[in-house]
């Protein structure tokens, strides 16, 4: 059976995948199209997708939701702000989807929180929020993005790494593991639990492409940019949670600036997790094979 499909959401870093793998085809069959997707910026509609124009704010609500009858799934891929959540809330409430997915990608929110109490609270209570409509939530777990050009290639703080001082700082056992998703994979990831049969879906699912050790991350890296990373320093991870507590005390809590960080200590402490997730919306790499780092 086919679903309907809106997108909220195309200029962040899932946006473009996820128009990507509305295309390739993989997801043909179990469609309705053409989706809807709910953009700032003009685009032409396609008999695939239909962009809608308009700003998301109190004074479009209603606007929005008059758009979207009988839409099945509502995938949110909006900047996690209060505001746009609150709205985002409004016109789920609305339209009564039959599955909403909320911008919940990256880490898993309630460990991070374990760690920076307040981090990421706004993605806990948007969720819990839906659920008290009546409507299926589902968090999308995806830990590290990876991104050539960017996350987990350039962008390599939390993996300890320091381009500038082409050094790296350690935590803990460098063989220790985190799990990484290529972004092009989460935009597959969307559609397939958006087509998964809702009966089967948990509130919240955990994938990911693949897991790599710090070791492995920083030899890639040194690989790829012709550099040697030296050792700077290392501690363990009991020492790294000190520090974290204590870098907290003096900011007053969650800090945007120490984002990375927090990341790097909470990966050190061991976050990977299994592939039954993958096998639920994707088994036997079925629909898609899960991009290499």
């Amino acid at each position: 059976m086919s679903v309907s499909i809106a997108v909220f959401g195309l200029h962040g870093s899932l946006g473009q995948p996820t128009i990507d793998a509305i295309n390739s085809g993989k997801f043909d069959n179990k469609l309705k199209f053409p989706v809807k997707a709910i953009t700032r910026k003009d685009k032409t509609s396609t008999d695939r997708i239909e962009y809608i124009k308009t700003e998301i704010n109190p004074d479009t609500v209603d606007s929005i939701a008059a758009k979207l009858p009988g839409v099945d799934v509502i995938i949110e891929l909006l900047a996690c702000t209060p505001d746009l959540f609150a709205c985002t809330e409004q016109i789920v409430a609305k339209v009564k989807p039959k599955l909403f997915i909320p911008s919940q990608f990256g880490s898993d929110y309630t460990v991070c929180n374990e760690f920076v109490p307040g981090m990421f609270y706004n993605k806990i209570s948007h969720s819990e929020n839906v659920r008290k409509m009546g409507v299926k939530a589902v968090d999308i777990i995806t830990t590290f993005f990876a991104q050539p050009g960017l996350y987990m290639y350039e962008v390599v703080g939390h993996l300890g790494i320091d381009p500038k001082t082409k050094s790296y700082f350690q935590i803990g056992d460098l063989n220790t593991k985190v799990p990484f998703t290529r972004v092009e994979d989460i935009g597959y990831v969307v559609l397939a639990v958006s087509t998964t049969p809702i009966d089967t879906l948990p509130d919240e699912i955990k994938v990911k492409s693949g897991s790599i050790s710090y070791a492995d991350a920083i030899d890639k890296y040194e690989q790829t940019h012709d550099v040697k990373l030296e050792k700077s320093s290392e501690i363990t991870t009991d020492e790294a949670r000190k520090q974290l507590n204590e870098k907290l005390k003096q900011t007053g809590g969650f800090n945007w600036n120490d984002f990375l960080w927090y990341l790097h200590v909470i990966g050190a402490h061991g976050i990977d997790y299994d592939e039954k997730d993958n096998e639920l919306i994707n088994p036997n790499q079925s629909v898609w094979e899960w991009t290499k780092y």
